[in-house]
């Protein structure tokens, strides 16, 4: 028997990921939407010895469809059959979260439960919901939660099984207009009856739709029933926007939230309530002038936190690997067999699993800050510095997403409203390091600095520097609109442990992934390449040929034939100039590994490298993100000018650097 499928809907920030978790526990699976890069993720629990599948729709605020998430969400909802939809509403944010819950049960679905969450925070802020009220006047289940404890989620387990089995009768509340609203709706519910339309899909939700001018459905109308028939409308539409003198859209949804507002009075009411934690860390956290110390302060914390930490759990890892090679190396007989197996393989991928600790630590802090909720009160911050370079404070989330990588985060720009937004968010994103590039950041300052965090974020800010100047260089050649900033900032909340190592672990997998794949097949070509037709050294192998192809344009930059293969395998994914290094070393890897490098290399040197490695250009999959986002010329645009920049940045680096006697 095929499992129930629970679609898991509300706005973002409402705590749908930590519910999520609850739920299903460590099986989940992420991965993409048929036909559109963005992140699915489905899970399984178990409940009375019957299993559900989870399906965790997008965070939206509504179910228009001015956004691909927005897209997904509705396409799910409308055609996904789910046998329960469950949408999260916030206690702390009611009358906002219901304008979705209004545009679900205007769809037609009865099969509803609202995961009434926060409910502890909402009696902190002088907020008091009654559930049983809610729920007579919504007409559907209410069931309380603090997700975050995990109170109320077997409760909530029980209301799925219960409404997938049938026995709970529902009644959706659903919005009334004003009688001149409502006529409209009634005309146009007419002029679609008997159509094919009207046997897919509720008439009164595709009459409110067109009032809004939705592009989705005006196809689906064009698409069915033929142009004549979408004309008929639309002129019905704007005849009646001439009359009322304001778009349908927000008519619709002025008295949308009337409606909602009148309705919140039947199960809410507030009482004065003292100012809370978070009000308090506002005044310095959205401060123009402390809030920007506060930040750089905290992101100092967060690359300390990861060097402190992480560098000793790399040098273990390091010395294991290497362990592992020595008492490899006398059992294998064959020298070619043996160099591959230790030299190829064990010393290549080895050097880079070994980042692991670092990387997973970094998605470590930065999950706990967006869960945390301080991720919002930086957009805030940036809002005003990011409209200076010609982008939305919005951008800031893709481009601190580009933290962790590059791919998801070019996908995220979606999320910005105007197509100039989206196509300047995603040539800059790039520049910004991700977690690849800090294996290689972090090794080259461990080797020539130290390990110290200040030369590694100094390289972050150079990194997020050009990210901007060059937003601002490349808005002045693209064409549109300007996009208002709207974004929530939400209580701050400590996270679950379970919820930040779950939510760490499913972007630092990837990272291991690639270890096992694409560095693997990179680590043996490599190896292959540099030992034949002759090994490294003579100045006869394929490897040291190629590096001395661009040797000479890397001279400029004060790097040598070595940094050119590494370079060029790094196109490949990051993690490849480690692992290249190690290759060209002869298999060594960790401290002795630095050592050979500090040998050939000055503290310059490792410097422009690791400046010229975070900034040349992003691995493939980033370019391929671009161009799935854009298209082919974007993403050729993109590539020229990352290798320009880094090049250009790099020679002056390397001969101000000389000049200086650095």
């Amino acid at each position: 028997m095929a499992m129930r499928v629970v679609a898991l809907a509300g706005n973002p920030n409402v705590g749908k990921t930590t519910i999520f978790n609850d739920l299903t526990g460590m099986r989940q699976h992420v991965g993409n939407w048929p036909g559109v890069t963005v992140e699915k993720k489905e899970g399984v629990f178990e409940h009375k010895g019957e299993r559900f599948l989870v399906v965790d729709l997008p965070g939206t605020y509504s179910l228009t469809a001015h956004s691909v998430d927005e897209l997904v969400a509705r396409n799910f909802l409308l055609n996904g059959n789910p046998d329960v939809v469950v949408d999260v509403v916030d206690a702390t944010a009611v009358l906002r979260n219901l304008y979705l819950t209004m545009e679900i049960f205007e769809m037609g679905l009865k099969n509803v439960i609202i995961a009434l969450n926060k409910v502890d925070l909402a009696e902190k802020k002088g907020i008091k919901i009654d559930p049983v009220k809610m729920s007579k006047a919504l007409g559907v289940p209410v069931v309380p939660l603090n997700a975050k404890e995990g109170a109320g989620i077997e409760e909530l387990k029980e209301k799925i099984w219960e409404m997938a089995h049938g026995m709970i009768k529902t009644n959706p509340v659903l919005p009334r207009y004003d009688p001149e609203v409502e006529r409209e709706i009634e005309h146009i519910s007419k002029c679609l009856e008997g159509t094919e339309l009207a046997d897919r899909y509720p008439l009164r939700w595709l009459a409110i739709k067109l009032l809004q001018r939705d592009d989705e459905v005006m196809k689906l109308v064009l698409r069915h029933l033929g142009e004549e028939k979408l004309k008929e409308i639309m002129t019905h539409i704007g005849e009646a926007e001439e009359r009322y003198g304001r778009a349908m859209d927000l008519i619709i949804a002025g008295q949308k939230y009337e409606f909602i507002d009148d309705l919140t009075h039947e199960f809410m009411g507030h009482w004065k309530a003292k100012e809370t934690l978070t009000d308090q860390l506002d005044r310095i956290l959205v401060h123009p002038v402390y809030g920007f110390i506060a930040m750089a302060f905290v992101f100092y914390i967060v690359f300390k936190f990861v060097f402190a930490f992480g560098m000793p759990l790399q040098g273990i890892l390091d010395d294991a690997f290497g362990r592992f090679g020595e008492w490899l190396a006398p059992h294998i007989a064959d020298e070619t067999l043996r160099g591959l197996l230790v030299d190829g393989i064990i010393g290549g991928v080895g050097a880079v699993l070994s980042f692991f600790p670092l990387v997973f630590l970094l998605f470590l802090a930065l999950s706990f800050l967006e869960d945390l909720g301080y991720m919002a009160r930086v957009a805030v911050l940036m809002e005003g510095i990011l409209r200076k370079f010609g982008l939305p404070g919005k951008a800031i989330i893709p481009l601190i997403l580009g933290l962790g990588c590059n791919v998801p985060a070019v996908m995220a720009t979606r999320t910005l409203d105007e197509e100039k937004d989206r196509l300047v968010a995603m040539f800059v994103n790039p520049f910004i390091p991700c977690s690849a590039r800090l294996s290689v950041i972090s090794f080259l300052v461990g080797a020539f600095f130290g390990g110290d965090a200040l030369v590694a974020l100094a390289i972050y800010l150079l990194a997020f520097a050009v990210a901007l100047l060059s937003a601002k260089l490349v808005s002045r050649f693209v064409s549109g609109e300007e996009s208002p900033f709207v974004i929530e900032l939400p209580e701050f909340l400590l996270p679950s442990w379970k919820s930040l190592l779950l939510h760490s672990w499913e972007r630092s997998k990837e990272f291991v992934q690639k270890a096992g794949t694409v560095i693997l097949v990179g680590s043996i070509i490599i190896w292959y390449l540099s030992n034949y037709p002759v090994p490294i050294g003579t100045g006869k192998s394929y490897a040291e040929r190629l590096g001395h192809l661009v040797a000479p344009y890397l001279n400029l930059m004060g790097l040598d034939w070595k940094a050119g293969v590494s370079l060029i395998f790094g196109i490949i994914a990051k993690e490849n100039v480690i692992s290249t290094y190690s290759i060209l070393y002869g298999g060594l890897s960790g401290d002795a590994l630095r050592e050979a490098m500090m040998s050939a290399m000055s503290p310059l040197q490792g410097f422009v490298l690791a400046v010229v490695t975070t900034l040349y250009i992003p691995c493939i999959a980033t370019i391929g993100a671009v161009r799935a986002e854009s298209n082919w010329k974007w993403a050729l645009a993109v590539t020229v000018y990352m290798i320009t920049v880094a090049s250009l940045l790099g020679i002056l680096i390397w001969h101000v650097g000389t000049a200086l006697g650095l």
